[in-house]
């Protein structure tokens, strides 16, 4: 009864409100609902004998699981509440959730193809003239993972190549051979050294090939191009664990031989984003026995922590060496200050997404995108790391925010004439 009011609430939230790329509201719902619906697939319809069982977490009593279960509808339902909050004290940013906001226009940006093309030709040449130098022969084959200890040509090539695939999608509309060419040549040294940057590789790619398209032709590109990225995710990080040597001669072979394992891959990372940390959060409400008031403001204190008790009661925050207690866990042994926590939560991840999106539309996206990627790291890390590492993110964006107001500030005290030599 209670989870149909909560998606029928969601349902109204979400009919008018327009979806918004770097919004931190949008990301939050997105996160935890994928939380929600990935772990009850899992826990109800994933065969047991094949259940990843990470620190053996995985088999709850029903009793447990469906505790749990309400642990993070509760979490959703509140932020939601803060969030509908901000609203009503602010229409603008009401208002401003109704209307579609494109982050950059692409149609007014002009770039030379050809000399673009250039460039990305050269700097493929460079990546592989580099990687020869670093690997030889040893990108098609070689028996341990890591060769010889790393080397500062890896970091450069492999920053070099990130920018060929942001170029290649640049350029893929007038210059298609070139950027096809450049993004295999990234690809093949990706999967070749079985580095996770491949999948990096393919993420820049496809994001700037699609920032050109029409806005029709992305949302289908997008509905089609992220599956398939989690897929090759998973089978980035197969090859390099399932294959009897390493280099792109034997993950090719793997590739062939043993697809199944792709499947196998992809699974396990949609497991450990979405759904360990579900189990690790019921770990956490039943091994948490000594949550008092002076823990409470041990984790929540900004103070380093050796200003506090912090590493007095860290050893006892943990499920076991490897796995920290969850901050929702944490949280859910509050119960009447997590109410208050999640709705404050809720208030300030909006106030932050009005904040992005007028920055946005005033095109100064500096504070809007530092903004995005330490809320995230709090979404990211509230479900799987202890609550003072989290909540320090809500510190940092903070501070952040404190340093933008300044500077704001100051430049409005100073004459017309030197605003300019302030970045706002």
């Amino acid at each position: 009864m209670y989870v149909t009011i909560f998606f029928l609430i969601l349902l109204l939230f979400y009919w008018k409100r327009k979806i918004v790329l770097l919004s931190v509201v949008d990301a939050f719902m997105f996160f935890f609902g994928g939380v929600i619906v990935f772990t009850f697939l899992y826990h109800n319809y994933y065969p047991n004998h094949d259940k990843f069982n990470f620190f053996e977490l995985d088999f709850l009593s029903k009793k447990r699981f469906v505790e749990t279960f309400y642990i993070f509808i509760k979490l959703v339902a509140l932020f939601l509440l803060g969030v509908i909050l901000y609203g009503v004290f602010n229409k603008s940013y009401l208002n401003l959730s109704r209307q579609k906001i494109k982050i950059f226009n692409s149609k007014s940006l002009v770039f030379n193809s050809d000399k673009i093309s250039k460039i990305v030709l050269t700097l493929t040449i460079v990546c592989i003239i580099l990687v020869w130098i670093d690997y030889g022969s040893l990108l098609f084959y070689r028996i341990k993972y890591i060769p010889k200890e790393s080397s500062i040509y890896k970091i450069i090539y492999q920053n070099l190549l990130i920018i060929c695939c942001l170029l290649s999608g640049v350029i893929y509309r007038n210059k298609k051979a070139i950027a096809i060419l450049a993004f295999l040549v990234a690809m093949i040294i990706g999967i070749g050294i079985g580095s996770r940057a491949a999948t990096i590789y393919l993420i820049v790619f496809g994001f700037s090939y699609a920032f050109f398209l029409e806005s029709k032709k992305v949302k289908l590109f997008y509905f089609i191009y992220i599956p398939f990225v989690v897929v090759f995710f998973g089978y980035n990080i197969a090859l390099r664990l399932e294959s009897a040597g390493h280099g792109l001669i034997p993950y090719l072979k793997v590739t062939f031989n043993k697809p199944e394992i792709i499947f196998k891959y992809v699974i396990m990372n949609i497991y450990y984003t979405f759904v360990f940390g579900f189990y690790a959060t019921a770990e956490t409400f039943k091994l948490y026995k000594n949550a008092s008031i002076s823990n409470l403001v041990t984790v929540l204190s900004p103070l380093p922590g050796r200003l506090t008790d912090w590493y007095v009661i860290a050893s006892r925050l943990r499920i076991n060496e490897t796995a920290p207690f969850t901050a929702i866990g944490e949280m859910a042994k509050y119960p009447i200050f997590s109410c208050i926590y999640y709705l404050l939560i809720g208030y300030y991840f909006s106030f932050i997404d009005h904040f992005i999106k007028l920055q946005i539309l005033s095109k100064k996206y500096l504070w809007a995108i530092l903004h995005f990627i330490l809320l995230v790291l709090y979404i990211v890390h509230s479900f799987e790391y202890n609550l003072r590492s989290t909540n320090r993110f809500i510190y940092y964006s903070m501070a952040v925010y404190s340093i933008y107001f300044i500077l704001k500030k100051i430049k409005n005290t100073l004459p017309k004439s030197n605003v300019n030599n302030i970045q706002q």
